[in-house]
Formats: structure tokens, sequence, C-alpha cells
């Protein structure tokens, strides 16, 4: 498999080490195998909830792509999840939707992108590659995994993320509906998910990010707060979108699902609102 291409020779080789870097170490990541990811998937699906539960989180870095996270089981569904653009599958938003995820029945498998993980390494912000470098490196991520769960190849296989996380699951999905050149994945994603789709940068509502979203024919799902700034619910009612696009609407909630107090909400009840939503799933039937 070739090495996973992001925005910098820097980004790539921040992946393609086999020796864990810190943050990653202290955060229980070790070195891994794609066989291990299969060994591990193939156990969860034998285990109780909980049995899963005091199981907890596996964390294993694998040479040539980086961090891979998973929660829960592959019973009803596997998502393989993509972070936002300023901070990764650490977060405690994260943390709690693959929780949630893990009691919905499906098996949460998030990784980090190259140019984060350099980021983290280094302990300074920076910005994302452009769009086709993180397209290319989550079907990476899909073409190394699809082999290793082929015992698991009647579990639907869905792709998705937070924020900038999402706009990559859903530009991968148009491309590999264009049959994306010179990559032919064995089995591709059925479907596609958004935590807080970005439909236009913060306080610039003329800058959309739709162009492609009316033309897609896979089915999506997007769960979006009522108040989020990068779409609001008002907003969005507005956009031409393809009518395989469903809406879930987070009442209250703001980009990270976080209502205002006055609400009567949490945060923790919107996150396992949109994890019940993904574990009905239109792609899902």
């Amino acid at each position: 498999m070739p090495p996973v291409t992001s925005s910098s020779d820097v980004d790539r080789d921040a992946s393609n080490t086999t020796e864990v870097p810190l943050p990653y170490a202290q955060e229980g990541f070790c070195p891994a195998l794609l066989e291990d990811v299969a060994n591990e998937m193939a156990a969860r699906l034998a285990l109780s909830e909980a049995e899963l539960i005091e199981r907890g989180p596996w964390r294993g870095w694998i040479a040539l792509l980086g961090p891979l996270e998973i929660h829960g089981s592959p019973r009803r569904a596997i998502l393989l999840h993509a972070h936002g653009a300023g901070a990764g599958r650490e977060t405690n938003f994260h943390q709690q939707f693959g929780a949630a995820c893990a009691c919905e029945g499906m098996a949460w498998l998030a990784f980090d992108f190259g140019y984060l993980v350099q980021m983290r390494r280094e302990g300074k912000r920076r910005p994302p590659p452009r769009m086709p470098g993180l397209i290319d490196e989550m079907a990476q991520w899909c073409e190394a995994l699809v082999p290793c769960l082929a015992v698991l190849e009647h579990v639907p296989l869905l792709v998705g993320g937070k924020s900038m996380g999402s706009r990559v699951a859903s530009h991968l999905m148009q491309s590999l509906a264009g049959s994306m050149p010179g990559r032919c994945l064995v089995r591709s994603p059925i479907g596609w998910y958004a935590l807080g789709y970005p439909f236009h940068p913060m306080g610039k509502p003329e800058k959309l990010r739709v162009a492609h979203l009316p033309e897609l024919e896979a089915p999506g799902l997007v769960c979006q707060g009522t108040r989020d700034p990068f779409g609001t619910q008002e907003e969005v009612r507005g956009y031409s979108l393809s009518e395989r696009i469903t809406l879930h609407w987070l009442p209250d909630g703001e980009h990270d699902f976080k209502p205002r107090r006055t609400s009567g909400e949490t945060q923790a009840r919107l996150i396992a609102s949109a994890a019940n939503a993904l574990a009905h799933h239109p792609a899902l039937g």
C-alpha cells in the first residue's frame, strides 16, 4: 500500500513511522498491524455490552496510516470517523460520541489525519491540507481497513465525521460514485454522515460549501444543531440539497451540540440523539 499523501512530506512522515509518538503513546496507543484490527473487531462482536464497557476503547498505531481508535461492536454498522479541522478524536465530544455509538450497537473507528498528527506532535496549530489530500487519506483508510473487515462483510460500512471530517466524507462518496481515478475499493461505504456539517465558514454565510450536495446519490445523514454557526436550521432550509440527505435537528445545539442552559437540553442528550439517529441511518434500511 502506498504511503499516505497529505499536504506535505512532513504530514506524511508524521504517520508513516512505526514508533508511537507523543502524545499518542501517553494516550495508550501501541504499535499495531491491520491484522490486529481484524482480531479486535472479531473479538468485540462476541462481547456483551457489559464486557465491552469493561474492555474499553482499543487504540493502535498503524504504520503508513497513523492512529486508530475503536469503540463499540460491529453488530449494526461500522463507522469510519474523521475529526474536525482543529482537534481530533481525543476531545470530550468525540469520546462521548464513540461511547454513544457503542450503546447503539455500532463500531466507531476514528482516525487522525496526518496534519493533525504533526500538529499534536509539535504542539503547534497547523491548517489542514486542501480537500483533495484529505479525501485521499480517508480513501486510503478505507482501502486498508476493508480487507481486515472481510469476516464482517455483512455489516454495513458508513463514512463520516465531525465538521470538516464530514465534508471530506461527503466528497469521498461523490468521488467513489464517479469511479475515483486510480482507486478501486473492494467494498465501498454505503452512505455517509455528518456531525455538524460546515455549510459555510463561521460568520461568512455567503461562502457556501454546498455545490456538490445537490448531486450526491449516496444516502447521507446530517445531525445539526439548530443554532450551529456553520449552518443554522433557518439557513439550511434555504439550501438545495440532495433528496438522499436526511437532516436530524438537535434542539438549541451549537456546532459541538452544546445547548443553552435555559433550553432544558444537555450536550450529552443531544450527542446520544445523534448516535441514535445514526443507528437508524437511511442506508441501513
